[in-house]
């Protein structure tokens, strides 16, 4: 976070930056935040819960509320970023490996973002923004790989081919790979460099976040156009799928996109 930039805001805008830094979707209107409809009505509840933990004084109308205090001080707003995440469980069902469930879906799903790691859960968020659906993500708590658990192989190769439009130009402290396993699932993971550092983890979710949040509307758009349920295209990824030729079936997604990508 920019320090001159914190100076400047208010009590309110330094609330909505820590809660959208935590994943969650909010926008201001005068001096009330409102928990977009991007947001489940668990994070509602949690992030109300939240708050009243950390001693902060609001008034909450439904979905938006008032922060009750003129100062709200860089400490606070580290406390709401950094709150850890729990587990919970993660089901692959049949028609997450399906290409129908691929080409008819225009959203991701909507993921607690307060039940995720707090480095994942903006990246998670966004990318289910953005129409890649993404079911999970761990840090990796310094001993594993930071990942994010993708919704099949097809998601797994459209993000590549967003990764390389949209995401190449960033200046990541790692490099994140898409990971296919058994021709069916796959996940996005940063390669592993023998020290993790949560910061600069943090740091990479953020920025690919922000672009995926920038570019969304678009990008959802895209595959709209690029892909249908039609037998044709779904045989096509299909065989390319089974015959575990994901660099193959990533170059042909890029070439479906490609007259969208020209239309830019």
């Amino acid at each position: 976070m920019n320090l001159l930039k914190l100076e400047m805001m208010t009590a309110t805008e330094r609330m909505a930056e820590a809660l959208t830094m935590r994943g969650l979707f909010v926008e201001t209107k005068d001096d009330f935040i409102i928990l977009a409809k991007e947001n489940t009505n668990a994070d509602i509840v949690k992030t109300k819960r939240l708050l009243n933990d950390l001693g902060i004084p609001t008034f909450w109308q439904g979905n938006q509320f008032q922060v009750l205090v003129s100062r709200f001080p860089i400490a606070a707003m580290k406390k709401i970023i950094n709150v850890p995440g729990r587990e919970f469980p993660v089901h692959m069902e049949g028609y997450h490996f399906k290409w129908r469930a691929f080409a008819q879906r225009r959203f991701g799903i909507k993921v607690n973002a307060l039940d995720l790691d707090a480095n994942m859960a903006m990246f998670v968020k966004s990318l289910n923004l953005a129409g890649i659906t993404a079911l999970a993500g761990c840090s990796g708590h310094h001993r594993y790989q930071p990942n994010v658990q993708l919704s099949g192989a097809y998601q797994g190769a459209w993000f590549k081919v967003i990764q390389e439009k949209y995401l190449k130009g960033l200046n990541l402290h790692y490099t994140w790979e898409v990971h296919f396993y058994n021709g069916s699932g796959s996940c996005i993971r940063a390669v592993e460099t023998g020290r993790w550092d949560m910061s600069l983890i943090y740091q990479d979710t953020v920025q690919m976040a922000e672009v995926l949040q920038k570019y969304a509307a678009e990008i959802r758009e895209i595959k709209k156009s690029s892909f249908k349920s039609s037998k044709e295209m779904k045989e096509t990824a299909g065989k390319l799928l089974k015959e575990e030729n994901v660099d193959v079936l990533i170059d042909w997604m890029k070439e479906q996109a490609e007259k969208q990508f020209s239309m830019i």
